[in-house]
Order: structure tokens, then C-alpha cells, then sequence
């Protein structure tokens, strides 16, 4: 009854929208002045130049606060008005307004780039850096750069990265050979290919836009591109980056049709001989491919869209395998996630769903819907030949061979928020060739190449998918015809898979091994078949060992094994996790300036490096290479600017590995399995280019072995054909919260044994005072570094009171609290304010406060957003500690009328005051928010919600406010055509999909005990697919409204209602009492009784604060007050 009511109630007030009201604001110019017609042809010529004009008025006077978006949008756009004439008179294209950041993006010269930057009403004009796709978007070849100062490059051995025979090209990509596909011609080695190529298995792929037609996607002269649909809204005829879509289709199907001679695509800098040619093929040639393009001519999509895609993928186009090589970081990343829920969905109709981690590196950034446990989340790996082919990342430096199957530095991985779960498998993702376009004017990301050294766990992911339809091919012939189930593929990869020594939380399972997965699919006895064993494998009943427990309590596990292999076998297993001590560690620095000696990279760059060697002694297990540098000190208005890498050989002068991300985090990484003993040499260097770094550099290099985590019983077994055996796996959790991982090894004596992960969550020891907990920040890619804490609250408790400091300031950190529901209550940052030039001030501290916890499981994250500013280059490390109390906030309240027998003249002002000590750890802006105890439907404050133009904006969405209280949010969408529509707040999940109701409306709607108070998104999209043509011209208005306690007009109090004014009336008055740690302050609340004469009026004053940086808060206390109104 309550959801129907508030459909009636929406529906009936659409007409009425609500959207944020606007003011006037005065204006400053610059002075630019008028252009001749010669400035104007010199100037708006070659426009290549993506670009951001930042201004240097950023009117701090109207932040950008929801109660003062009209005025501050007034206020910028009277700034920008100038500049934007200009634009339009060069005819410059891309031009877009901001308002939350006063700038302005466009395409223009470069000369119109230094005129802009001349201008004192310009701050600066910087490149407008495209977020992408999941996949690591570096072209390996690509145009000549001027250089000087150049190293002569030592000479690699070409036979070795070109056939010896141009006649016989070499195959590609390298991940074809590591994993066990097909080899190169005369090597007769067993290999998947030689048991099946996917014939009779259909994939899905949910990427951007490709050309069915391709040369390499033919096959007996009819594309394997047997459906593309577009989700984006653009039509698949529009332009397009290209790139993902090509290499998912490549990787996994693509029919080895071309050959390409390498000396043409590689950059002059570094010639290789004419003849170095290659064919490129896919895992499951035979496979046919089903495309949805859900991103177009944008750089991303939403939710929304995947939604559509993955519906047509399995209802329509009825896949097998869905390729998902796409994700996010929502805070928190839970269940309440409609992608997760489609994909669960998926597998239970019989799906195999394949995920790739992200790209963010190791530091637990695992993506959703990676972390959806139902799925297969794979991970990346390295192969290196593509390196010595395109003398990449420095890699001429050192003559030598390469390294493979090393954890790529991009690879996601780690534990996730929830579950907790760990990635399930790795495959190459760094890097290998695949196919792409000439056609320039459509598939833009291609550069106008047929091929591209693809890279990204997007890589990993279709070499995983392709593995998958090779497994489907194998059990069905000798199954009767009969498909196996999405859970029995995903454990026969895992139960192959190769333990590669590597940590259990950077590789799961281990690297996929295709012939020994497509040999166990084909050697499986259940109900459907009981063929003869063959091969040598094992099969195991879980996938990974998952676990939460009380600190330092024993924790068990059963596991089954079978051999499914075609003699017997013994299995010895143990239980190893990477040892905390550091066996060798070799710290220091160098500096990195305009002497420095220079050498030439792939794309015919100049980089400035200087070489660092150290020593790994003998019987190490595990390498570790750290870099940071001061990017804070070079970045432009306190935000990351500067780049350093860092590539690293082994002693016989082989490429092992490189820290890739080319992010000005302040932080880089790299790691090696099984290191050689002997000399390491490095090479650290900058880019001369414009995110060059000038400086010190400090490095840390450090060797670990593996302990023994744990004991495994029976110690062996030895399994006939067919048999099973039962092991118990018991291990500790940790004594202090957190996670721990470990691998269970399972060795037959064999050169492919696998392991197991496991993972063990401790909780935060709490007793009825509360608890401590306590970790480590290390540094990542910008968007940085993860750490979860979970724990449970009694029941009765008046208040939640979670505090958390690090040991130094100057670290961008978000937290999170989140509630047994999955809800983020609260959320805080370490932004202590700004300065007058707009760059952002870190402290030490995180504050949250929590009124009437519900009893359950809590859980605190604690999140490093280098995305803000990069890390203090003087730690590798930054310890921080938590601490959990159930205390109230001394709050004291004089003058509050709680008996209906006190009468309050109607009309008349009575006042009372509210003393607040702030008792935490961090300066809190308070304030009251006066409710009714009834519940009351709400229309709520809509934000760029009316007319909007689809397909939806990447820059802005529509959204609403949800304040305190409210159980209940719903969102109508009325469009020119029909839509499907996500909301979610601001940070993630919770994210729910819509539901169509007729008449082009969608109706979205979330509820729980109590919402997230902050801005939830409200997403609409096309509802595709979508004709050549793309949807068209469309837009959609929304009207939003939650179930709360209403606001009681009659309160009213001297700090006013943050809340009020963001969500009901903007033009409302707020002004917070500022108090910092172990300040005390009074509010002034006038309570003017406006009801009727005999009313009993019930209701309650919160005592809350509101974090301008987060769009959230803390909730207090809930003050109650009762009269009669007389």
C-alpha cells in the first residue's frame, strides 16, 4: 500500500516537477578582447587540442552546495560568458559548461590554448583526459616524436619477437602459448586447439561499437558477428572508440585471416625488420559472437544500459558466455546492485558470466560486478613479447628476453568490500596483440590501425570467455550434446588453473590453462556422461574457501578432490601465505631532472630515467618494487599532475615487469613471482611530455618467502581414477580485524598444480563499550586504496561513534559506514577545507556518529582517493587506527516543551536551546532538523532533472536529495520515448533498477529502514536497441519524492536545516555551529505553533551535522517534543 500510494502521489504531481530555483550573481571579466579575422582563421585552425579552462574565480562565496546551485550556476556561467563567444566564433567543437568546478571544456588549437592561458580571468587550460573503457588504452604504436639526449638501445634478439620465417607468421597473441591454446607453427606440444575451436557455442559481448565485417571476424566468408545490437542510444553507425569491442571479438573468436607485418606498425624509433609478420587468432575461433554496444560515441554507460544489454545477450540472442569486460568502484560495492542482480540472473538461466577485475592494481579494487561471487573474476597477467617487439616502456635498455606470467601492476585485485571474496583466476592482460580498424572516421580509439597491442584485465576477460566456450564444446561431446552448468565451468577453470606462486589475493586460483580445462570439461563423470578420464587434473567442489570469524578464533574448512584424470595421482596439499618479514629490502632514491640521461620510447617519446640495481638473494619466494615521488608538489592547483614508471630486468637482463599506470598517483608498483637470485636492475623514469616529473624519487625494493599458514589432514592422499578424497583446511583467523589470505596449494608433483584461495575475515573485537581495530595505507593508482571493517553492535545501543586517525595529515581518505542493510549512513572525508586558490587541505581525522544503531553487522571502509591528490611522498607507509564507542555526544536541551500538557500559545514564539559538545575527533558543522513523528510523502528538490537530453550525459546526471528519515525514495521518468532508469546514491550502491509503467513513464524505487541521506542519482536511458540512426532526438523529466517525517514548519532554530534547504526549499536559510573537537556551542530553537487550537503536536529536533565535501552526515541525537496548542 505504501508503494502504490507514492506511485499515485508522484504520478499525480509530475506535471509539477520540482527543480532547484535559481539567483543572480554579480561578474568579473577577463579581457580578451576582439579577434580580426586573420586571429580568427590562426586561431581555430588545427583544433586537436582536448581541453579544460579552468577560471580563476571559483566564487567560494556560493559553494557549490545544493541550497546555492542557481546562484553559483548564474555566477559561472556570467564568468565563462566571454570565452564562450570566443569559442563559438572559432567554431571550436565539444564546448561544455561546469558549474560544480567553474571551467569549461572544448576542442581548440594550440595557439588558442597559450591566447586562454594569457587571460587573468584563467587559471589554466589543461588536457581533458578521457576516462575510458576498462582496458588499458595505450596504443604501442604510434606516431614518431622529436627526441634528444637518446641512449643508444641495446640490441634485442629479433628472432625471438619475429619469425624466422615471414612465411609463417607468428601467431598472437602470446597468451595463446602461456595458457595452452595453440602454439607456434612445429611445435607439436599438446594444446587446446587440437581438441576443439568453440563450434556450436555462442558468446556475448557487452562493449562498445566494431565492424562485423573485419577481416579477422570472417569466417568461410560470413562475419561470426551473428547479432550487434546499440544500447547507447548513438546507433552503431555513429563514431565509436572501438578498441574494447575489437579486442573482446578478437580475443576470443578472432580467425587468424590477416597477417600483418609488425615493421609497419612499430615506431620508426625502433625499427624491426621488414617480414616480422604475425597472424592474430582467438581462443574459440569457432565461436559465434553476439555485440551490444552500450557505450557509442560516449567514453563510458550506465547501468542501466548494461541492464538492456545483458536482457538481449541471454533472452534474445540466447549466449552461453557473456563477456563483461567493464566495471566501477561503488562505496559500498554490495548486493543492492542491478548488474549484479542481472548477471546472478544470467547464470541461473544458464549463462557462464566472465568478468574482468578492473584495472586499478592491488590494493583491493576489485570492481563491481567482478565481485559478484556468482561470477568468474579474472585478473591479469603479463606477457612480454609484445615489449621486445615494440621496445616498450624502456625495455631496449637491457638486451635480453622478457618474462611472462608475472601479476600485471594494473591487475585488480585484493579482497572486496563484502563476501569477502578475492578474484577467481588470472590471464594475460599485459599485453597482446588484437585486431582494430583503418577506418579513422569511425573507430576513433584505433588510430587508424587494423591491430592494437591490447592490454587490461578487458584482455584477461575475453581470454577467459573463450577458455569457457572451448569447456562448453568439450563437455558436450562427450555428454550427449548435453551443456554444463555455469557453476561446474566456472570450478573446471579454477580447478586447472596454475598456481603461479604468486599471493592467493592477487591470483586466485592462478593462471588459466585452457588444455587443461578443456580436458577436464571432456573427462567429467555426472549425470549427463561418464567418459573415460583423461588428462592429468583434478576437480574440486568449491572455488575458493570464504570465511568471517571472531579475531583469532580457529576456522575450518572441508574440501573435496577428485581425480578426474586418466591415472592415479597423489595429492599433497599445504596451506602458504606470503610472510610479513622482508627477507632483503633496499630502499633509496634518485633524482630525476633535465640532465638526466633520455631514452626513446615505443611511441617515439623522450623519457629522462636513471638506473637504480639491487640484489635478491637466493630462496625467495616473492618481489616487491615500490616508487613514490612528490606528485603533490608539481600538481596544477593541488591536483595529481606528474607521472613516474618504473621498469625493472632480472639478472640475465630479461623485462620482468613494468608499474604501468600511467596515473599521477605519487605511487607506482610492480611485482615479481619466483625472482632469479643475483642482480636486478631498474629503470625509473618520467615522460618528457606534460606530465613530467622533476625530483626525488625513493624506491623500496623487498623480497618475501612463503610461510606456512595453516595445517591441511590427511597430509596426502593418494586418488585412483575417478576417486574422491575429503581434506579438512584449518587455519587461524587473524588477531586484528581485517583479512587475511593464504593459497591451498594442491601439489601432485606435477608442473601445473593449482591452488585454492582462501580468505578469512576477522571482526573488529567489540565488547558493550565498543572496540579498536587498526591498519596500513600503502599507496595505489588514483583512485586508490580499500580497507574493510566489519563488526557488530548490540542492541540499545543510543549511539554509534566511529573515529578514525591517521598518523600524518595530508592524505586524501574517504570512510564509509554502512548498516546492516547495505545503506552508507554516513559518510566522511579527511578534507579539512580549502584554500583561497581552491586546492583542497587534508587532516588526520574521520568522524561518524550514528543515532539508535540498528543491532546487526557494521561495516567501516576506509578508502584512499588519490584521485583527490596524490600520496605524502615521504611514506611508503601511513598507519591508522579506529575506534568504536557506543557513548552519547553531550547534548543538552533547555526549554523543549514533552508533555501534551504543556499548552504553547498558537502564533506565539517560545524558545528553548540545544548545547552541543562535539566529543569527536574532527571539526562538525551543526545543526537541528525539526520533524513531526508522522510520515509524510515528499515531493523532493530535482537537480538538472527537467527536459533532459538523451542519451544521458557522462558530465552530469539528474539527482535528488534524500534526507534523514526516510525510508522510502521514488523516482518518475516521463520521456518522448520509452526508458529504463537506475537510482543509486551518490558514492554506489544501493543501485535499483526501474520499472516501465506505460506511456513512456518508468518508475524507480528504493527503500530501507532508513536511506542513505545524500544525493541519489536517478539515471535514464533509451530503451533499446536502437536503429543505425541511434535513438534520436529525446528527452525525459523526472520528478522525485521520499517517505520521511515531515518538517515541521512551526520549528525553527538559528543554524536552520541543512536538509530542509537541499531537498524541499533551497532559498532556506542555514547557518551551521562550527565546533571543533571538544568545543561546546548553543542553538537557539523558536518553536511558533501553527495547527490548529487543541492540536497535540508530537515530533522531534535532530541534532545532526552535514560534511560538505561528502553530500553527508552525522545523526545524533533525536530530541523530543510534545504540546498542546493553545
Amino acid at each position: 500500500m505504501l508503494v502504490s500510494a507514492a506511485i499515485v502521489f508522484l504520478l499525480t504531481a509530475f506535471t509539477g516537477s520540482v527543480n532547484a530555483s535559481a539567483a543572480a550573481s554579480g561578474y568579473s571579466g577577463g579581457s580578451l578582447g576582439r579577434l580580426s579575422a586573420d586571429e580568427i582563421a590562426k586561431l581555430a585552425a588545427q583544433a586537436n587540442q582536448r581541453s579544460i579552462i579552468v577560471l580563476k574565480d571559483q566564487h567560494r562565496e556560493v559553494p557549490a552546495r545544493s541550497g546555492l546551485a542557481s546562484r553559483r550556476a548564474r555566477a559561472v556561467e556570467a564568468d565563462q560568458a566571454e570565452i564562450k563567444d570566443e569559442l563559438r566564433t572559432l567554431r571550436a567543437p565539444d564546448v561544455k559548461s561546469f558549474h560544480i568546478v567553474n571551467a569549461l571544456t572544448a576542442t581548440i588549437s594550440r595557439a588558442e590554448v597559450k591566447r586562454l592561458e594569457s587571460d587573468p580571468a584563467v587559471r589554466a587550460v589543461v588536457p581533458d583526459l578521457m576516462r575510458p573503457l576498462q582496458l588499458s588504452r595505450t596504443l604501442d604504436a604510434g606516431t614518431v616524436g622529436a627526441a634528444s639526449a637518446a641512449a643508444a638501445p641495446a640490441a634485442a634478439s629479433q628472432s625471438a619477437v619475429c619469425p624466422s620465417d615471414p612465411g609463417v607468421p607468428l601467431l598472437e597473441p602470446e597468451a595463446l602459448q602461456v595458457m595452452h591454446v595453440e602454439n607456434q607453427a612445429g611445435d607439436t606440444s599438446p594444446a587446446a586447439h587440437q581438441l576443439g575451436d568453440g563450434s556450436g557455442v555462442k558468446v556475448g559481448i557487452i562493449a562498445d561499437g566494431l565492424d562485423p565485417n573485419q577481416a579477422d571476424l570472417i569466417r568461410d566468408g560470413r562475419s561470426i558477428v551473428f547479432d550487434f545490437q546499440d544500447f547507447s542510444g548513438y546507433g552503431n553507425g555513429a563514431p565509436t572508440d572501438g578498441r574494447e569491442a575489437f579486442l573482446d571479438a578478437g580475443a576470443i573468436a578472432a580467425q587468424g585471416n590477416g597477417v600483418y607485418d609488425l615493421s609497419t606498425f612499430v615506431s620508426p624509433a625502433h625499427p624491426l625488420p621488414p617480414g616480422c609478420n604475425i597472424r592474430i587468432k582467438g581462443v574459440a575461433p569457432g565461436t559465434s559472437l553476439a555485440v551490444m554496444n552500450v557505450a557509442g560515441s560516449a567514453g563510458g554507460f550506465f547501468n542501466s544500459q548494461i541492464i538492456q544489454a545483458i536482457d538481449w545477450a541471454v533472452n534474445v540472442d540466447k549466449v552461453d558466455v557473456l563477456n563483461e569486460s567493464l566495471g566501477g568502484l561503488p562505496f559500498p560495492d554490495n548486493s543492492i546492485n542491478p548488474v549484479k542482480i542481472a548477471n546472478d540472473n544470467a547464470v541461473a538461466a544458464g549463462v557462464t558470466v566472465v568478468v574482468s577485475t578492473g584495472d586499478l592494481g592491488p590494493t583491493n579494487t576489485i570492481q563491481s560486478p567482478s565481485s559478484d561471487p556468482g561470477v568468474i573474476a579474472v585478473g591479469g597477467t603479463t606477457t612480454y613479447r609484445v615489449y621486445r617487439q615494440t621496445t616498450r616502456a624502456g625495455s631496449q635498455l637491457l638486451s635480453g628476453d622478457w618474462e611472462n606470467n608475472n601479476i600485471t601492476a594494473l591487475s585488480s585485485s585484493g579482497t572486496s568490500q563484502f563476501g569477502p571474496r578475492t578474484i577467481d583466476v588470472v590471464a594475460p592482460g599485459d599485453r597482446g596483440w588484437e585486431p582494430c580498424s583503418a577506418d579513422r572516421t569511425r573507430f576513433l580509439g584505433c588510430a587508424g590501425q587494423p591491430i592494437w597491442a591490447a592490454g587490461g584485465t578487458s584482455l584477461s576477460a575475453p581470454l577467459t570467455s573463450g577458455t569457457a566456450a572451448l569447456v562448453i564444446q568439450a563437455y558436450a561431446r562427450t555428454h550427449g550434446g548435453a551443456k554444463p552448468a555455469p557453476d561446474l565451468i566456472k570450478r573446471i577453470i579454477v580447478s586447472t588453473a596454475e598456481d603461479l606462486g604468486a599471493p592467493a589475493e592477487h591470483q586466485g586460483a592462478g593462471l588459466v590453462n585452457t588444455l587443461k580445462a578443456v580436458q577436464l570439461a571432456g573427462s567429467i563423470s555426472d549425470a549427463n556422461g561418464a567418459p573415460a578420464p583423461g588428462g592429468s587434473t583434478l576437480t574440486v567442489d568449491r572455488t575458493a574457501l570464504i570465511s568471517t570469524a571472531p579475531a583469532g578464533t580457529p576456522v575450518d574448512f572441508q574440501v573435496a578432490v577428485t581425480n578426474s584424470g586418466a591415472t592415479a595421482q597423489t595429492v599433497t596439499p599445504s596451506l602458504a601465505g606470503l610472510g610479513a618479514n622482508h627477507v632483503s629490502d633496499d630502499q633509496g632514491s634518485v633524482s630525476l631532472n633535465n640532465s638526466s640521461p633520455a631514452f626513446v620510447d615505443d611511441r617515439g617519446r623522450p623519457a629522462a630515467y636513471q638506473i637504480h640495481q639491487f640484489t635478491v638473494p637466493e630462496g625467495v619466494d616473492y618481489l616487491n618494487g615500490d616508487i613514490l615521488w612528490n606528485a603533490q608538489a608539481q600538481s596544477p592547483r593541488g591536483k595529481p599532475g606528474s607521472v613516474v614508471y618504473e621498469t625493472v630486468w632480472d639478472p640475465a637482463g630479461s623485462v620482468a615487469a613494468y608499474s604501468l599506470l600511467g596515473q599521477a598517483s605519487g605511487h607506482g608498483h610492480i611485482e615479481v613471482r619466483k625472482p632469479a637470485a643475483g642482480t636486478w636492475t631498474a629503470a625509473i623514469w618520467t615522460l618528457q611530455n606534460l606530465a613530467t616529473y622533476t625530483g626525488e624519487v625513493r624506491f623500496d625494493y623487498f623480497t618475501q618467502r612463503f610461510e606456512n599458514a595453516g595445517t591441511v589432514t590427511p597430509a596426502a592422499q593418494t586418488l585412483a581414477p575417478g576417486e574422491t578424497a575429503g581434506f579438512t583446511v584449518s587455519l587461524n583467523s587473524s588477531s586484528e580485524a581485517g583479512d587475511r589470505t593464504a593459497s591451498l596449494r594442491l601439489s601432485t608433483g606435477g608442473e601445473n598444480d593449482g591452488a585454492l584461495p582462501v580468505v578469512v575475515r576477522s571482526l573488529v573485537p567489540t565488547n558493550d563499550s565498543g572496540g579498536s581495530f587498526g591498519g596500513v595505507l600503502t599507496g595505489g593508482a588514483t583512485l586508490g586504496q580499500q580497507l574493510t571493517y566489519q563488526f557488530d553492535v548490540p542492541a540499545g545501543k543510543p549511539l554509534l561513534d566511529l573515529a578514525v586517525s591517521l598518523r600524518d595529515p595530508s592524505y586524501p581518505v574517504y570512510g564509509f559506514l554502512v548498516d546492516p542493510s547495505g545503506q552508507p549512513l554516513d559518510v566522511q572525508s579527511t578534507i579539512a577545507g580549502q584554500t583561497a586558490g581552491g586546492v583542497s587541505v587534508f587532516g588526520r581525522n574521520l568522524q561518524f556518529f550514528e543515532k539508535t544503531p540498528a543491532a546487526g553487522r557494521w561495516t567501516a571502509i576506509v578508502r584512499l582517493h588519490q584521485g583527490l591528490d596524490a600520496v605524502n611522498a615521504d611514506n611508503f607507509t601511513e598507519p591508522f587506527s579506529g575506534r568504536i564507542g557506543f557513548q552519547s555526544v553531550p547534548v543538552v536541551a533547555s526549554g523543549l516543551p514533552t508533555s501534551e500538557s504543556t499548552v504553547l500559545a498558537g502564533g506565539r514564539p517560545a524558545t528553548a536551546t540545544i548545547q552541543v559538545t562535539n566529543s569527536g575527533n574532527s571539526t562538525k558543522d551543526f545543526f537541528v532538523d525539526p520533524r513531526l513523528s508522522q510520515k509524510a510523502f515528499l515531493q523532493v528538490l530535482g537537480y538538472q532533472n527537467i527536459d533532459v537530453p538523451l542519451p544521458l550525459s557522462l558530465a552530469a546526471q539528474p539527482y535528488f536529495v534524500v534526507p534523514p528519515n526516510s525510508d522510502l525514495f521514488e523516482v518518475v521518468a516521463q520521456s518522448t520515448v520509452p526508458v529504463q532508469m537506475e537510482v543509486s546514491q551518490s558514492f554506489g550502491d544501493p543501485d535499483v533498477l526501474g520499472t516501465p509503467l506505460g506511456g513512456n513513464f518508468n518508475l524507480a524505487m528504493a527503500s530501507a529502514p532508513e536511506l542513505a541521506p545524500a544525493h541519489w542519482f536517478a539515471i535514464p536511458e533509451g530503451q533499446g536497441p536502437f536503429p543505425a540512426g541511434g535513438i534520436g532526438t529525446a528527452t525525459v523529466t523526472l520528478s522525485g519524492a521520499v517517505n520521511t517525517n515531515a518538517f515541521d514548519s512551526a520549528v525553527t532554530s538559528s543554524t536552520g536545516n541543512a536538509w530542509f534547504q537541499a531537498a524541499i526549499d533551497n532559498t532556506a536559510a542555514y547557518a551551521p555551529l562550527r565546533l571543533a573537537p571538544g568545543q561546546t556551542g548553543t542553538i537557539t530553537v523558536t518553536i511558533t505553533p501553527d495547527a490548529p487550537k487543541g492540536t497535540v503536536v508530537d515530533g522531534f529536533v535532530g541534532v545532526e551535522t552535514v560534511n560538505n565535501f561528502t553530500g553527508s552526515g552525522d545523526e545524533i541525537v533525536s530530541l523530543p517534543y510534545r504540546y498542546t496548542v493553545g
